[in-house]
């Protein structure tokens, strides 16, 4: 069975015109302009640079004699004061992200 012969239709019969041709006189689609890095990306190195604060800080809690819940705890709250000016740039970019993707924070 060809697949690309086949519109996605309940009878699966091929739909009139399918595959959609323009015409040759048909002015070209323009490509996306680039927007840099993607919104996904950003946020992706942002919680990537947090976790790898965590695990830092939560090894040297560990290292430091402390156990269980109160080595997370104390880690947890340590890597965010530690997060706060080591990530301020990627913050930034998350924010500028948003700011140019939907027009926020005018």
């Amino acid at each position: 069975m060809d697949l690309r012969r086949r519109a996605p239709g309940r009878t699966g019969q091929p739909l009139p015109g399918w595959p959609l041709r323009l015409p040759p006189s048909a002015p070209p689609i323009p490509p996306a302009p680039p927007s840099g890095s993607g919104l996904l990306a950003i946020n992706v190195r942002y919680f990537a640079l947090r976790a790898v604060i965590f695990g830092a800080v939560l090894a040297v809690v560990l290292l430091l004699g402390m156990n269980g819940f109160l080595a997370f705890a104390a880690a947890f709250v340590l890597s965010g004061l530690v997060s706060y000016p080591v990530a301020s740039r990627q913050r930034r970019a998350v924010l500028g992200a948003l700011e140019e993707r939907r027009g926020w924070l005018r």
